[in-house]
């Protein structure tokens, strides 16, 4: 059944949501598979959308009803054929909005080695209270996350923020949202 409804909420981190309409009364649960438009598949709170939906036989999530496909009201949903996945990288912004990279895009950096070092890099961030900071550098775009168990030194093992460190490190899938990893991490004292 095709319904209009408005998102309610879109969790990027899950790529799920809520969309509210009158079809479906105490929402609708969608995943970024359904979302059917060009690039990122994900929706906004405040979206009107047009949406295909089907009552579950077993509610999910305390929801009894899910999305097979929602795309912008006025618009197509976009087909993607037999395959509906896509694979893709994307660089996610603070705001929820997302961009493409491709290795051959202009501007990109091209593929890292999956581990390095030593090399150096500048401390952006470090939690003291919490043992993990981020250190940037050209090796490591993004930043590489680090944690105080591999810091090479006597005592409380911190980093100072500004600081510069050498540092080994390792590509990883995903720790607390970057994809490097530092292995060994000694500060340069003055």
């Amino acid at each position: 059944m095709t319904s209009r409804g408005v998102v309610r909420d879109w969790h990027i981190e899950r790529m799920q949501g809520v969309i509210d309409g009158d079809d479906v009364p105490g929402g609708c649960l969608v995943r970024f598979a359904a979302v059917a438009v060009d690039g990122f598949p994900a929706l906004h709170p405040g979206d009107h959308v047009e949406f295909e939906w089907h009552r579950l036989d077993r509610p999910e999530s305390d929801y009894a009803y899910e999305c097979t496909r929602a795309w912008p009201v006025g618009q197509q949903p976009v087909t993607r054929g037999r395959r509906p996945f896509r694979a893709g990288l994307w660089r996610m912004h603070a705001d929820g909005s997302a961009e493409q990279v491709s290795p051959a895009s202009p501007g990109q950096d091209s593929p890292v080695a999956t581990s390095g070092g030593p090399t150096t890099g500048i401390v952006r961030i470090w939690h003291d209270e919490d043992g993990w900071g981020v250190i940037d550098s050209p090796q490591t775009p993004g930043g590489c996350w680090a944690h105080f168990s591999h810091i090479v030194a006597e005592g409380f093992r911190t980093v100072d923020v500004g600081a510069d460190v050498t540092f080994e490190w390792q590509q990883v899938t995903n720790q607390d949202g970057y994809r490097y990893c530092a292995t060994r991490v000694e500060q340069h004292r003055t």
